[in-house]
């Protein structure tokens, strides 16, 4: 049964990421194909660029709900310690990897979409929004920390954006979670008693899931290498680095 509702998972977060807001927000507000204009990518910035702010920011608020909101359905129904549907789980920690694994596929229906050839976006948005449902008080952090890192180290970008995220999804989220861990002994949640919010919290993560807490500081890092195929153009130079969307 477990595999069941993980496979189950798996393809409606791919269908959720498969949906272009910036497509179909363009077309809404300006009547124009998205991909055809700006610097052609579906997301969030060359909506805001191209369409407007308010357009932009309806893009930016669906992609982030793109895989968070499945996670979370996911996490209510049958993957947290207290499920509205009890299913056996076959190790302790694995209804949250099944979690983790279903904000991946959505990355992926973002990235590649089976509505539009397969042809989609750099899945930043989505990513953030997976990472604000599993560690929204330290990815709100690290956003500032990059922000910084950006104003300090390219303070004449025109688009901070495309030089931002890569320190957050590379570099400070990942690696300031395994600091948290290791130097602050005990854990100390911040919504306690909540089974869908459990995972929120301060401080040694590896104490989670009887011992398994690892899974949480793997599954920060793996998100950050599974968000990359997505973006090889933004990695690939400085121009495009500079103009990259979400």
């Amino acid at each position: 049964m477990f595999y069941l509702v993980l496979v189950s998972g798996l393809i409606l977060g791919y269908l959720s990421g498969s949906v272009s807001y910036a497509r179909i927000f363009a077309r809404i507000g300006k009547d124009v194909d998205i991909t055809a204009i700006g610097n052609g990518n579906p997301g969030t910035s060359n909506v805001m660029r191209e369409v407007g702010k308010f357009w932009g920011t309806l893009t930016l608020l669906g992609d982030s709900l793109k895989g968070s909101l499945i996670m979370i359905l996911y996490s209510w129904l049958f993957l947290s310690s207290d499920p509205v549907i009890a299913i056996t789980q076959p190790f302790a920690g694995a209804g949250f990897i099944g979690i983790l694994l279903i904000g991946i596929a959505a990355i992926y229906g973002h990235g590649f979409p089976i509505f539009y050839g397969f042809k989609g976006g750099g899945s930043i948005g989505v990513l953030f929004g997976c990472w604000f449902y599993l560690i929204y008080p330290q990815f709100i952090i690290n956003i500032v920390i990059a922000y910084i890192i950006v104003k300090l180290v390219f303070p004449k970008q025109k688009y901070p954006m495309g030089r931002m995220t890569p320190f957050v999804f590379l570099f400070t989220t990942p690696f300031t979670m395994l600091a948290e861990s290791l130097f602050i002994k005990e854990w100390h949640p911040l919504h306690a008693g909540s089974s869908v919010f459990e995972h929120i919290g301060w401080g040694n993560h590896f104490v989670l899931f009887d011992g398994n807490g690892w899974i949480i500081i793997a599954g920060i890092l793996l998100y950050s290498i599974a968000v990359i195929p997505t973006n090889f153009k933004m990695l690939k130079t400085k121009e495009i680095l500079a103009e990259s969307d979400k």
